[in-house]
């Protein structure tokens, strides 16, 4: 019996078998982890948060926990709206886009101030999409929330990436063993 069921969620209109998810499923199974990568319906996660929370919570009850939510850019949007419920043991988010230029998200800043799980976030210094200053300053503000900076990184991860997963899965596999 795994010890944990992980949820992975693509990016926004990415599908369940985005590379980075089934990449990062692969290194979670192999230390015990039960994946499973999905996105709604219609096969793409898409704009619509309230949506895609009531989509992911149905998905999480479909199984006994613990759960770890996994979001890559926008699927941690909904990933961090259900950090704060007693269905999510953790959170890891990979890439997330708290304030894209000229789009401030004044929802998703409060949702990540507001979480009450164990949440990493991973974030390229060079991602525009999530400014370090803006989650710098909620990290300080919420003891449950790290972030891991990658140098040189972008949005995408870019060369960094196996460096990315490979500290997201150790964090998981550490915080879920509570050491």
């Amino acid at each position: 019996m795994s010890r944990a069921d992980v949820v992975l969620l693509p990016g926004f209109g990415g599908a369940a078998e985005q590379p980075i998810l089934v990449k990062f499923s692969t290194r979670l199974e192999a230390l015990g982890f039960s994946c499973r990568r999905r996105a709604p319906k219609r096969g793409k996660l898409t704009p619509g948060l309230e949506l895609e929370t009531a989509w992911l919570s149905k998905v999480l009850a479909e199984v006994p926990g613990p759960h770890v939510v996994v979001g890559r850019s926008f699927g941690g949007r909904g990933c961090v709206r259900l950090g704060k419920r007693e269905l999510v043991s953790a959170c890891v988010l990979l890439g997330f886009p708290v304030r894209p230029p000229g789009k401030p998200r004044p929802l998703d800043e409060a949702a990540l101030l507001e979480v009450t799980v164990p949440t990493l976030i991973v974030q390229g210094d060079d991602d525009e999409l999530g400014p370090l200053k803006v989650l710098d300053r909620l990290v300080k503000r919420n003891r449950l929330l790290e972030l891991h900076v990658l140098e040189g990184a972008g949005h995408s991860f870019g060369r960094q990436e196996a460096a990315a997963l490979e500290y997201a899965a150790a964090w998981a596999d550490r915080v879920l063993r509570g050491k």
